[in-house]
């Protein structure tokens, strides 16, 4: 079994220098900087959930960026899970002093890394397309993407991005690959979560009882307070992996009804429903799977999440059945605690020896 391989985080002050501009303190002499930005979504316009069509991004410049006017750069999209936003890549995980101690020792590339905004109400939108949520995943392929080549010097095609996510974040990158390998060529996966819905995310979780009993919004108010975030968490997956414009006001078609406060099964839309995880997606997406530049998962075995280790073992095993080239990265961890230290030994380094350079 693979191990980790362990390299210090070393802390820093993030200094927030303007309304716009975010500068990551770094050890080096000549670090990269971080630009907060504004992003047109119309792809989430119409949504049921009240989540707002511009979006806020965090987006990394490398060093030598203001020193060439002719030369472009790979990107890296990079998604957050489920009740974060990008300031968890900024100032958790030290996402930009990582870029720069790796590109200091000459073990990437100078590239750019776009982290955006992925939560609503729920938590999160799951970076899926939702006629209740909204089209998370046409706004990261189309509207992100077309802003930030538009905006900045970049390899604008295919082979120059890539996707990378942790958790809800993930499972994104692998539903991006899933259907946009035509925007995105590399892709790496953290913990990733909902590819099967089993152990904790099966229905024989409680929580699923506690989510169904959701009547108004504002008994989600009290789910946050009383600190239980799972319902709200399970709200967001059947907004956005089971949408129902009928029923309001949460837009949710649960695959079960409650009798006598038991969950019985609706076979019918239980099978829909089963029809929106990766795994029973894999086989008629393999050969766009196969056309990628690169597809890697990591996944800690030591998950507090334990739908996560199964189910992304699960998906490796239904991309080795269709013959779907990948990595798979096994490791002595838990779901937050070595992200930033995956992201600077395997992740990044993975993923930018993929990546083109070239226009």
């Amino acid at each position: 079994m693979r191990k980790s391989i362990f390299i210090g985080m070393i802390s820093a002050l993030i200094l927030f220098l303007s309304p716009n501009v975010l500068l990551a303190q770094s050890e080096l002499p000549n670090p990269g900087r971080v630009l907060e930005v504004e992003v047109p979504a119309p792809a989430l316009k119409g949504n049921l959930v009240g989540t707002n069509s511009i979006q806020k991004a965090a987006i990394y410049l490398p060093p030598g960026y203001d020193l060439s006017e002719d030369r472009r750069y790979p990107v890296i999209y990079l998604l957050h899970g489920i009740f974060d936003d990008y300031g968890v890549w900024v100032e958790n995980f030290e996402v930009p002093k990582i870029l720069d101690r790796l590109i200091a020792r000459d073990e990437i590339p100078d590239l750019i890394v776009v982290m955006p905004n992925g939560g609503n109400r729920f938590g999160g939108g799951f970076y899926r397309n939702s006629p209740v949520t909204g089209n998370w995943a046409d706004y990261i392929a189309e509207n992100l993407v077309d802003f930030v080549d538009n905006e900045f010097r970049t390899v604008a095609n295919t082979a120059g991005r890539a996707v990378v996510g942790h958790s809800m974040g993930g499972y994104g990158a692998l539903n991006l690959a899933i259907t946009r390998p035509d925007v995105f060529s590399v892709i790496w996966a953290l913990s990733p979560c909902c590819l099967v819905p089993e152990e904790d995310l099966s229905f024989g979780n409680d929580a699923w009882r506690r989510a169904a009993a959701v009547e108004k919004i504002e008994d989600l108010q009290e789910l946050l307070e009383a600190g239980d975030f799972y319902p709200i968490a399970l709200l967001g997956i059947v907004t956005a992996f089971s949408p129902d414009l009928n029923a309001a006001p949460l837009y949710g078609d649960f695959p079960f009804d409650i009798v006598r406060g038991e969950i019985v099964l609706d076979d019918e839309a239980l099978d829909r429903y089963l029809d929106q995880f990766p795994v029973r997606q894999i086989r008629n997406a393999r050969e766009s799977l196969r056309s990628l530049h690169g597809l890697g998962m990591s996944v800690g075995l030591d998950d507090q999440f334990l739908h996560i280790p199964s189910g992304t073992l699960k998906f490796s095993q239904e991309l080795g059945k269709e013959r779907v080239p990948h990595r798979l990265d096994v490791y002595d961890g838990d779901h937050r605690e070595l992200v930033g230290e995956r992201l600077e030994s395997t992740a990044f380094p993975w993923v930018a020896e993929r990546l083109t350079s070239t226009k």
